[in-house]
């Protein structure tokens, strides 16, 4: 990894945990990383823990973020979450364009750019995801789909803007299959991924993005996973769930 990148390592609990058990959850996070400085930590709870989660997270150095985040603001958009609503809860990260809601909301790139336009302009910081299927990845297109989904996903926004851009790989595949990419597999489409932030925005910004691995990742993968030269932190889902997990992975990046 690029010593000018820091690591952020982002938990994604999807639809999980009540209020009490993400209050239980997070305490024991925040306990067991207290003294960790060096990665940025996120936890992403379901939109009904945030506040709760909020309240342990704000004197900590946890970071909170969310799990999806409307195109518009506020106004007579029912079941959506304008930016406002998260920032007044110190939320810092917002993921977006993740393959789950590819699939089954059906989200294309081109709402995921508005999205993410969405939180830049409300100073929250977009975590885009991107990744290929297993058919695609047969087929031999991985490259061309995480190119597409790439450059839709990032259109319309600026350099200082994608600069600031989280990016994160998940291949289908992997999200909760407990297949893993080879550490070689994944650090070279996180190498591709830098190629055409270059060929977009130029090397300066492409040096600057941190890129995220997701898929499987666990205690036992992470330090080879996130020792690539081009993977900056990870994604993690089901291990996230498990304070004592998600706390291997983090202490395994440093």
């Amino acid at each position: 990894m690029d010593k000018a990148r820091r690591l952020i390592i982002a938990g994604n609990w999807k639809s999980n945990k009540t209020n009490a058990e993400a209050i239980a959850l997070v305490t024991e996070i925040k306990r067991d990383l207290h003294a960790v400085t060096e990665v940025d930590v996120v936890v992403c709870p379901a939109f009904t823990a945030l506040a709760e989660t909020s309240k342990l997270i704000v004197e900590s150095n946890l970071r909170l973020g969310a799990q999806n985040l409307s195109e518009t603001g506020y106004g007579a958009f029912t079941g959506e979450i304008a930016p406002g609503m998260l920032r007044e809860l110190s939320v810092r990260y917002v993921i977006l364009g993740h393959s789950e809601r590819r699939q089954f909301q059906k989200e294309s790139d081109a709402l995921v750019a508005k999205k993410a336009a969405n939180a830049h302009a409300n100073s929250l910081i977009p975590i885009v995801c991107v990744g290929e299927t297993l058919a695609e990845r047969e087929a031999g297109i991985t490259e061309q789909v995480v190119e597409g989904q790439l450059r839709g996903s990032l259109a319309g926004l600026t350099p200082e803007q994608v600069e600031t851009t989280v990016l994160a790989y998940e291949p289908v595949w992997a999200i909760g299959t407990g297949k893993t990419a080879s550490s070689q597999q994944a650090q070279d489409v996180h190498a591709f991924i830098r190629k055409v932030l270059v060929s977009l925005h130029g090397e300066a910004v492409a040096r600057r993005v941190r890129i995220q691995y997701g898929g499987s990742v666990k205690g036992s993968n992470a330090r080879e996973l996130l020792g690539q030269p081009d993977i900056d932190g990870a994604l993690v889902g089901g291990a996230s769930l498990e304070a004592k997990s998600f706390v291997e992975i983090v202490k395994n990046s440093i």
